[in-house]
């Protein structure tokens, strides 16, 4: 089962950064944020080795909006 992501401003990251780890480290993934928009994830090393050993085509894709494109 995945944990939910924590959505953290780079600026409190910068100036949090060993909390940040820490938390990565226990298994939370880390969402960066700049003025609300998604920058960048810090994920620690379990995150990575999960990613890592998934099969090419069963990684995690994108969600698609459910509204209609036309």
């Amino acid at each position: 089962m995945g944990m939910k992501s924590l959505p953290i401003p780079v600026a409190q990251a910068r100036s949090n950064f060993s909390d940040v780890l820490d938390d990565a480290r226990k298994g939370k993934r880390i969402r960066l944020t700049r003025h609300g928009k998604a920058v960048g994830w810090i994920i620690g090393e379990n995150e990575k080795r999960l990613l890592d050993a998934a099969p090419a085509g069963k990684k995690p894709k994108a969600r698609r909006s459910s509204r209609s494109r036309g």
